[in-house]
């Protein structure tokens, strides 16, 4: 019965308040609290080691964002710069290996269009080749071997060349001694790599033991024939290729990048060949 007695008394208040509620009086604005809603930057891979720095870094020193660098995935591969319409010169360029280590070679482009992208691959001099493959309308990206590097070096040499400055569905890779070596083993694994050129081949039971993973893709192979080991593999490989492959056997031609110079018509046979395979559609 207390309950009852006290239901109009409550109404009658709550009616008072509401006529003490002023005209002008705006309801409050909502304030969003802060969130994150996207990823967040993941920890570099590889701690930097070195001194302090003091002061401003250089324009293009460490402490500039790299806007193509930033695009990059965790632990991707770093592209070489692009050069402009007149640069047909060797640009010197950096990349890091998958494991952090920094590669440094150079790269021949000309013009800004992507062209189709050879991979040089030796520790020895290619002369004029590189220009030479440049004026044929080749990406060139011209690379020596590390110690201790294997066929990852390749894939990241690859992907650097293609992210930046190559035309991604046309890529080879043409390699010299342990080069050569080197080549095969990356191609093997790399499915963007088209066809590859072997100058000198050293590793017979290596070689053999991959080349069913490169097939049935096309593969040149040159070979002095006083060179024995070199030229024993490329008989083996030539033998046990499944795909078109070509085997340009020399007499008294040296090893390695040195044939481009003791044959200078080498030079020609291979810029046909990769033109055949990334520049002309086999029928």
């Amino acid at each position: 019965m207390g309950v009852s007695r006290c239901a109009p008394t409550i109404a009658l208040l709550v009616m008072l308040l509401v006529a003490c509620v002023p005209d002008d009086l705006t309801a409050p604005t909502l304030t969003p609290t802060h969130a994150i809603t996207g990823p967040t930057i993941a920890p570099s891979p590889q701690p930097f080691l070195g001194p302090p720095t003091e002061g401003p870094p250089p324009q293009e020193g460490i402490g500039f964002s790299d806007p193509t660098a930033a695009a990059q995935p965790n632990q991707g591969a770093l592209p070489p710069r692009a050069l402009d319409a007149a640069g047909s010169a060797g640009q010197p360029i950096d990349l890091p290996a998958l494991d952090g280590t920094l590669l440094t070679g150079t790269l021949y482009q000309t013009g800004t269009e992507r062209q189709p992208g050879v991979l040089l691959l030796a520790n020895s001099d290619w002369g004029d080749f590189p220009a030479q493959l440049s004026a044929a309308g080749f990406t060139v990206l011209v690379m020596g071997l590390r110690e201790g590097g294997d066929e990852t070096d390749v894939e990241a040499m690859i992907e650097a060349l293609i992210s930046g400055a190559a035309d991604p569905a046309h890529i080879a890779v043409v390699g010299a001694s342990d080069g050569a070596d080197m080549a095969l083993r990356g191609c093997a694994i790399i499915p963007a790599c088209d066809t590859v050129v072997l100058l000198s081949p050293l590793d017979e039971r290596t070689l053999l033991s991959v080349l069913p993973l490169y097939n049935p893709r096309p593969m040149m192979i040159v070979a002095s024939e006083e060179d024995a080991d070199s030229f024993d593999t490329a008989q083996a490989l030539d033998a046990a290729a499944t795909g078109d492959n070509l085997f340009q056997p020399f007499v008294e031609a040296g090893h390695g990048t040195a044939i481009l110079s003791n044959r200078p018509d080498l030079g020609q046979l291979i810029i046909a060949w990769l033109q055949q395979w990334l520049v002309t559609i086999p029928s």
